[in-house]
């Protein structure tokens, strides 16, 4: 017992003056956006992004890249130590993508862009807008045009000086054939000539008539006469001469005989 106490004392006094092992505590470094974390454990720390390079969250492990804007592309923001570059078309092409990833050929006015690429705008539909879509003219009264209407801009009514309302444009629709409006009244001038020709006509048409009727009577005289002429015999022709000829001293008897034979005459010509 005398000998094991000096080791169990020798124990205790080792075990007392050992190292105790610390808690473990919790070592973060909180950087913010801008830098990013190098570094492990406690001994980390916050470093700034290099050029060209940006952190837009806090506790970031490492900065990314900057967007270059380039080709057909121009930046709309320039790139920072917390945020990237923000890019845009430039003159002539237009964003087609979300986040304007893409660019593609801007149409200008007079065009509208379709599936196969930029169009040209049809007779009787405009578009003054870049990247604009193309509408219907607007459709003016008769001989109420000011100005045309071409390609690139709108037709201009002579009224919707004054008065813009009297002027309707039409949605726009698949290409339409422009189309007159006719308006009361001025259709007279042709109204006029209507009823001209067809009084002219009426009035030919009363002259003619009688003169045929005149010409069918004096056919139809000419016929009878060349009949009657036809069917005469001489002895006929030598008899009416001679009842035609005689004098007012001849006997009352040869009157009888030509009367007669007259009568004769009428009824075989009947």
């Amino acid at each position: 017992m005398g000998a094991a106490a000096p080791l169990l004392r020798a124990a205790l006094l080792a075990l007392a003056l050992s190292p105790r092992r610390a808690a473990a505590a919790p070592c973060t470094a909180a950087c913010p956006a801008g830098t990013f974390v190098s570094g492990a454990g406690c001994g980390a720390s916050c470093r700034p992004c290099p050029s060209d390079t940006f952190s837009s969250v806090a506790g970031a492990g490492s900065c990314n890249l900057c967007r270059k804007c380039q080709g057909r592309f121009k930046y709309l923001k320039e790139c920072s130590p917390v945020s990237d570059a923000e890019c845009t078309c430039k003159e002539g092409y237009r964003c087609s993508s979300e986040g304007c990833s893409r660019c593609d050929r801007s149409c200008g006015p007079g065009k509208e862009r379709t599936g196969s690429g930029c169009q040209d705008c049809h007779y009787g539909t405009f578009n003054d807008q870049p990247d604009g879509s193309c509408k219907n003219w607007t459709a003016c009264s008769e001989n109420q045009v000011l100005e045309p209407g071409t390609a690139t801009k709108d037709v201009i009514c002579k009224r919707s000086l004054n008065n813009p309302t009297s002027a309707t444009t039409l949605p726009t629709t698949s290409p339409v054939v422009p189309f007159r409006i006719a308006v009361p009244g001025k259709d007279l001038q042709m109204d006029m000539i209507r009823i001209s020709l067809a009084v002219a006509g009426l009035l030919c048409l009363a002259l003619l008539l009688p003169l045929c009727v005149c010409l069918s009577v004096w056919q139809k005289k000419k016929l009878h006469a060349v009949f009657k002429k036809m069917h005469t015999t001489p002895e006929q022709s030598v008899q009416e001469e001679t009842c035609s000829c005689r004098f007012p001293e001849e006997e009352q008897g040869e009157d009888e005989d030509c009367g007669k034979s007259t009568e004769f005459r009428d009824l075989l010509e009947n």
